[in-house]
This record gives structure tokens, sequence and C-alpha cells, in this order.
């Protein structure tokens, strides 16, 4: 232990700014290249979970990470801070290390993904992107800061035709009452 007492393991540690990504390039990789990342999409069930979504070479990784309550999560901001971190680690570690952080991962083959919603939102409410699976289950994530409906229209437009699964972008909020409800409760 040093004189001022900060031993071994304590502290806040290294500004992820001071981090040099090169000095991870010898890691071992999935090596699956990355071809839309969806960043910063939030559940709408209780708790809340941040999520990151990857368009992937060999599939769809939805990475779900850090619950979230209205209160103290969202009254402080907890939301915004946790999505910026995993943002930063994904920006230097790259998609094998935010999977490894995730509290949750499903990855599906582009076989199993029957078509992908977007709802561009507006005037009256964020952005939506719901994922319909082959085998009736979906995720459904509001997507928060910085996504440009336009752009992920391009993009996932782009990957859909690549990878063979529908795709449909649509203007409004995406409320589906009867949706939303049987995926609260079987999700």
């Amino acid at each position: 232990m040093s004189a001022d007492g900060a031993g071994r393991g304590s502290g806040p540690g290294p500004d992820p700014e001071d981090i040099d990504p090169e000095a991870f390039e010898d890691l071992p990789s999935t090596d699956v290249d990355v071809e839309v990342h969806v960043h910063f999409g939030m559940t709408g069930s209780f708790p809340l979970r941040l999520a990151e979504l990857f368009f992937a070479d060999d599939g769809l990784y939805i990475a779900e990470y850090s619950y979230v309550t209205p209160l103290f999560g969202l009254g402080t901001k907890q939301h915004k801070k946790e999505a910026a971190g995993m943002e930063r680690i994904y920006d230097v570690h790259g998609l094998d290390e935010v999977l490894l952080q995730a509290d949750k991962v499903v990855w599906s083959a582009y076989d199993n993904v029957e078509r992908v919603v977007l709802d561009e939102g507006g005037g009256l409410g964020r952005p939506k992107l719901t994922i319909y699976l082959e085998d009736e289950h979906s995720f459904a994530y509001r997507l928060h800061e910085g996504a440009d409906p336009a752009w992920l229209r391009s993009e996932l437009g782009d990957a859909a035709e690549r990878h063979g699964f529908g795709f449909e972008a649509q203007s409004g909020v995406g409320f589906r009452p009867r949706e939303n409800l049987r995926r609260f409760f079987t999700g």
C-alpha cells in the first residue's frame, strides 16, 4: 500500500480518455465484423434495461446491461452514464468486451430474424426498434441520444437486403398495447 493509502484495486482507475486502444490489439477476438451498431436502446419493461444492438456479419447480437429504475436511475441520469461507458468500452475494446460486460446477450442467426421494424418517432416520441424472431419472440427498444432515423433506415435496410430478413420503417412512435403487454409478461 502506498503512503497515501491507495492500495492496489482502489480508486476509480484510469480515465477512459487516457486508454490507448492499440494496447489491446493482440487480445483474443472472435473476429466478428459489426455492420451496424445501434447504440443506447432502452426497454420499456420494469426495471428498465439498456441495450446495444449489433447487426454483424454472422448474426444479430443484443447486449442488455444496467438495470435502471425511474426514480434513482433516470432521475440521476444513470442511464446516460452507463450508456456512455458501454459506448467507450465498444470504442476501445470492441464487440467481444461489450458481450462480456453485458448482463444478458441474445444472439440470433439472420435465418431466425423474421423482420425488424423501425418506428421513427417524431415530435411525440423517440424512435423505437423492434426485432421479431421466427420463434415468436420479440425485443423492443426505445432509442436515445443521437438515434438518427434516416441513418437507421438506410443502414438497417441495407443489412436486411444483405442478410435476407424483412425490414419496415414507419412514421410514428410504435405504440402497440397488445403486443407491448405480451412482451412485458413473456420477456
